[in-house]
C-alpha cells in the first residue's frame, strides 16, 4: 500500500511538472468522461433504473391488432379484459383504464383542466402501491347501482387541496358533478403519466368496444414463451366466441417500462454509443501524448533502470500515471456531466418520460469508477507496452533508443492516428444519419397546414346542455364569434386532432355496392370549417357546409385512402356508406358527398388510415379540438382574443390555446434532442481527432528534424521535404478513410432500422463524412509539414 502511495505521489509531481500536457490530457479525457456520463445517467434514469412498483419487472401494457392489417384503435375491449383475468392463466392480474377530460372548481370557481381515468377493478392492487391516506376502491365500488367516487393523485393533494389530512371523505368538484375521495394515491403512482384522479368505471364484461389502455401483471417465472403461447390461445378463443370484433386479432404485449419511455430509447441508445466512440476518441489523444511523452523521456527511465528499477517497476510507473491522469479527467468529467445534464433538463428533457429527475445515484458512480479503470488502462497500456518491450540495454544505450525506440513508437503512433481517423468517421457518419432522418420527419406532408393555426381542447360539461340541438347552437355561436376576430380567417372543431392521442372509434363500415365483408376505418366528427381551418384539401365533390343541419340529408365525407381502398371501381361521391359496432346499424347510412386528402394523425410517421368524416350538427360530440386558422405572421398575436371569447361562452370551462406549429415540433421533441447532441458529438470527434493528428505529426516531424535537416542539407528542397511528409499523411488518411467507412456503414445498419428512411450505404453521407474527416486530418498534417520544411538545414544540425 506505501509502494502504492509512494507511486502516486511521484506521479502527481512528475504531472505537476509538465502542466502543459496535464492540462491537455485531463481536458481531453474529461471532454470524453463527462459527455458518457451525462449520457448514461439519462439512460439510466430511462432504461436501466427500477420503477418504483413492487416486482416491476413482472409487469406489461396490453394493446390489440388486427392480423389482417384492417384498422384499430389498438386498445383493449372488456371481454378481453375478462378472459385475461382467468385464474388458470400465468396472469396474477389484468386491468384497464379509459381517459375523461373533466374541468377542476378551484375554491375562488376559477376552472382547471384534470385529466381523470375510469378504472377496473383491481387497477391500483395491480400496482402494487399502496395509498398515502384513504382505502382507495372498495368491493361495493364495483357494485351496479354504486355511485362514483375518485382517489386523487398526491401532486391534485398537494397543489389543490393543500396536503390536507382530512380530504378522504370530501367531495371533489368537478363541473361534471361532485364525486366523494376515497383516497390519495401513492406518490410513485402516475398510471398513465399525468393523471390527477382515477373514479371507479363500471362496464359490461361482454363488451367488445376496444376504448380501453390494457395492463396486467404476469406470474413470477412466467418464459416469454408461455406468456406467447397464452395470448395467442386466448386470442384464438376470442375469435370463435366473437366472430367479426374479436375475428384475427392478435395481442401486443410490451413490457411496461418500454411502453413508457417509447421511441426515447432508441434516440437514448445511438447517443450513448455515439458518446462510447468519443470517449475511446479522447483516450487514443491521451494515449498519443503518452506516447510522445514517453519517448522523450527514456533517458529519465534509464537512468532509474541503472539505479535498480526493474521493468516491471517501471511500467507500474507509467500505469500509475495514466490512473492519476484519469482519475483527474473522471472528477473533472463528473462536473461536466452535472452541468451538461442541467443544461439538457433546461434544453426541455425534463418532459421527456422518465427523465423528470435525472439523479447522480449510486448506478451513475460505479460508471465513472469503471469508466475511470478502463480509461486508464487504454490510455497507459500502449506507453507500458512499448516500454516492456524494450530491454535494459535499448533503454542505456542513447543510439539503440534513438533507433528502435522511435520506430516502435511512430509504427504504434501511426496505428493510434488510423483508429482516430475511423473513430471519427463513424460519428461524424452517425450525425449524419440523424440528423437526415429529422430532416426527413420534418420534409412529411402531414396533410394539414400547421403555419399561422391555434388550436383549443374543449371538453362541454353535458349537464350544461338539454339535448344536441343546444350544443349544435353553442358551438355555431361561439365559431361565430371567434371567427370575427381581426386576422382570423376560418375556424372549425374535430372529435380528434392530428399527433394528439387517436381515441376516435374504430367502427364497421359498410360500402353500398359492395359485397365483401364490413371493413374497418375510423371514424370522426368534424365542423363545417375545419378542413379550411387546417388546410386540408377536398379533392372530389364538396366538403361540409353550414347546410349540413340535424334535420338535412345525412351526409359523409371520406378521406383519399378510405376511397383507394374501399371503392375501387366507383365514383366515391355517388357512393353511400353505414357503419356501426359490433355490427353495422342500417339506420346509419349516409350520402357520400366528398374525399378529402389523407392526414397523418397518429403520427407523422405513420401512414394515413383509412377514415370517414360526420358532421358535427348530424353527430354532435362534447369533446372538440378547435382549430383556429389566422392571417397573422405570429398566430398567437391572437391568443388571448380567442381566449376572451371562450370565457365569455361558459367561464367554467378549462381549456388551453396552443400553436399547431408548437404542437408539432413537440412531437420530434425526441428527435431533435438525439440530433443536436450527435451534431455535438460529431464536432467534438473532428476537434479531437484535428488535435490528436496535428499533436501526434508534429512530435515525428519534430523527432526527424535531424533526418529532414541532413536531406535538406544534401540537395533536398523544402517541397521535397514537404511532400515526404506530405505523402505519408495521406496513406494514412486513407487507410483511416477506408477503415472508417466500413466502421460507419456496420453501425449504420444497425441504427437504420431506428431512424426514418435513412440507409447505411447512403453515399451522400458516407462521402461527406469521409471528405470532412480526410480534410481535417491532411490540414492538421499540412500545418506542421510546413513548419519542417521552412527550417534552416544548418541551424537544425548546429541544435543537435
Amino acid at each position: 500500500m506505501s509502494t502504492l502511495l509512494q507511486d502516486i505521489r511521484f506521479a502527481i509531481r512528475m504531472l505537476w511538472h509538465v502542466p502543459a500536457f496535464t492540462v491537455a490530457a485531463v481536458a481531453t479525457l474529461a471532454l470524453g468522461i463527462g459527455a458518457t456520463t451525462a449520457i448514461f445517467s439519462a439512460a439510466n434514469a430511462a432504461l436501466l433504473r427500477p420503477l418504483a412498483y413492487p416486482n416491476s419487472e413482472d409487469l406489461r401494457t396490453v394493446r390489440t391488432m388486427f392480423t389482417d392489417g384492417n384498422v384499430t384503435s389498438g386498445l383493449v375491449a372488456p371481454v378481453e379484459l375478462n378472459r385475461l383475468n382467468d385464474k388458470t392463466l400465468p396472469i396474477e392480474r389484468a386491468a384497464v383504464s379509459r381517459k375523461f377530460d373533466v374541468t377542476l372548481l378551484l375554491p375562488d370557481n376559477r376552472p382547471r383542466a384534470a385529466i381523470a381515468y375510469g378504472v377496473s377493478e383491481g387497477f391500483f392492487e395491480l400496482f402494487g402501491l399502496p395509498n398515502t391516506l384513504g382505502r382507495g376502491f372498495a368491493a361495493e365500488h364495483w357494485e351496479r347501482q354504486s355511485p362514483n367516487v375518485v382517489v386523487i393523485s398526491q401532486r391534485l393533494w398537494r397543489e389543490v387541496f393543500n396536503s390536507d389530512p382530512a380530504i378522504v371523505g370530501k367531495a371533489v368538484r368537478l363541473a361534471e358533478g361532485g364525486p366523494t375521495i376515497v383516497g390519495v394515491a401513492n406518490r410513485d403512482l402516475d398510471v398513465p403519466q399525468g393523471t390527477d384522479l382515477w373514479f371507479n368505471l363500471r362496464f359490461d364484461p361482454e363488451s367488445v368496444a376496444h376504448s380501453f389502455d390494457g395492463y396486467l401483471r404476469v406470474r413470477p417465472g412466467t418464459s416469454p414463451e408461455q406468456l406467447r403461447a397464452t395470448f395467442e390461445s386466448v386470442a384464438q378463443r376470442l375469435g370463435r366466441d366473437y366472430p367479426g370484433p374479436e375475428t384475427n386479432r392478435a395481442f401486443i404485449v410490451v413490457p411496461f417500462v418500454d411502453a413508457m419511455v417509447g421511441d426515447l430509447k432508441p434516440t437514448l441508445v445511438i447517443v450513448l454509443a455515439a458518446t462510447g466512440l468519443l470517449l475511446l476518441l479522447a483516450c487514443v489523444n491521451v494515449t498519443n501524448l503518452l506516447l510522445a511523452r514517453g519517448a522523450g523521456r527514456v533517458r529519465e527511465m534509464a537512468a532509474r533502470a541503472a539505479l535498480g528499477a526493474s521493468r516491471g517497476r517501471l511500467v507500474r510507473q507509467l500505469l500509475t500515471e495514466s490512473l492519476v491522469l484519469a482519475g483527474a479527467g473522471a472528477i473533472a468529467g463528473l462536473l461536466l456531466a452535472f452541468f451538461g445534464m442541467r443544461a439538457l433538463l433546461t434544453y426541455g428533457v425534463s418532459k421527456l418520460p422518465r427523465l423528470e429527475a435525472v439523479s447522480f445515484d449510486t448506478s451513475v458512480f460505479l460508471f465513472i469508477l469503471l469508466t475511470l479503470m478502463a480509461s486508464a488502462l487504454v490510455v497507459g497500456l500502449a506507453p507500458a507496452f512499448q516500454l516492456a518491450r524494450s530491454g535494459l540495454e535499448t533503454l542505456l544505450n542513447e543510439s539503440g533508443r534513438s533507433v528502435r525506440g522511435s520506430r516502435n513508437t511512430h509504427r504504434t503512433l501511426r496505428v493510434l492516428i488510423i483508429g482516430e481517423i475511423a473513430v471519427a468517421i463513424t460519428l461524424v457518419a452517425g450525425s449524419g444519419w440523424v440528423v437526415k432522418s429529422f430532416a426527413n420527419l420534418q420534409a412529411i406532408d402531414p396533410g394539414f397546414d400547421s403555419r399561422g393555426r391555434l388550436v383549443v381542447d374543449l371538453t362541454l360539461p353535458f349537464s350544461r346542455f338539454k339535448g344536441p340541438a343546444e350544443v349544435n347552437t353553442w358551438v355555431r355561436t361561439l365559431f361565430g364569434n371567434i371567427a370575427r376576430i381581426e386576422g382570423v380567417t376560418a375556424v372549425g372543431s374535430s372529435s380528434g386532432f392530428p399527433t394528439r392521442p387517436d381515441n376516435d372509434p374504430t367502427p364497421l363500415v359498410h360500402v353500398e355496392g359492395v359485397t365483401t365483408p364490413p371493413v374497418v376505418s375510423r371514424g370522426r366528427t368534424v365542423s363545417p370549417g375545419f378542413f379550411d381551418a387546417m388546410g386540408i384539401r377536398v379533392l372530389q365533390g364538396r366538403g361540409f357546409t353550414d347546410d349540413d343541419r340535424a334535420t338535412g340529408a345525412p351526409v359523409a365525407l371520406v378521406n383519399e385512402s378510405f376511397a383507394r381502398r374501399y371503392m375501387v371501381g366507383m365514383d366515391p361521391t355517388r357512393g353511400q356508406i353505414s357503419f356501426g359496432f359490433p355490427t353495422v346499424l342500417p339506420q346509419t347510412k349516409r350520402n357520400v358527398v366528398g374525399v378529402v386528402g389523407d392526414v397523418r394523425y397518429a403520427s407523422l410517421q405513420g401512414e394515413a388510415e383509412p377514415a370517414f368524416y360526420l358532421v358535427q350538427d348530424q353527430s354532435p360530440v362534447l369533446r372538440m379540438s378547435v382549430a383556429v386558422s389566422t392571417s397573422l405572421a405570429d398566430p398567437r398575436a391572437a391568443v388571448d382574443a380567442v381566449r376572451a371569447e371562450i370565457n365569455k361562452a361558459d367561464p367554467l370551462l378549462a381549456f388551453d390555446v396552443v400553436p399547431v406549429e408548437t404542437l408539432i415540433a413537440s412531437t420530434l421533441s425526441r428527435q431533435k434532442l438525439g440530433m443536436t447532441l450527435m451534431l455535438v458529438f460529431g464536432a467534438m470527434a473532428v476537434t479531437l481527432a484535428a488535435i490528436g493528428i496535428y499533436g501526434v505529426i508534429a512530435y515525428a516531424s519534430a523527432e526527424r528534424s535531424r533526418e529532414f535537416a541532413t536531406r535538406m542539407a544534401l540537395g533536398a528542397s523544402s517541397s521535397n521535404v514537404f511532400w515526404l511528409l506530405a505523402g505519408q499523411a495521406r496513406v494514412l488518411a486513407l487507410v483511416g478513410g477506408v477503415l472508417g467507412l466500413a466502421a460507419a456503414y456496420a453501425a449504420g445498419r444497425l441504427a437504420s432500422s431506428w431512424l426514418y428512411e435513412v440507409r447505411a450505404s447512403d453515399p451522400v453521407i458516407l462521402a461527406g463524412a469521409f471528405a470532412v474527416v480526410v480534410t481535417v486530418t491532411v490540414v492538421a498534417t499540412l500545418i506542421p509539414a510546413r513548419r519542417v520544411s521552412r527550417t534552416d538545414p544548418a541551424h537544425a544540425l548546429r541544435a543537435d
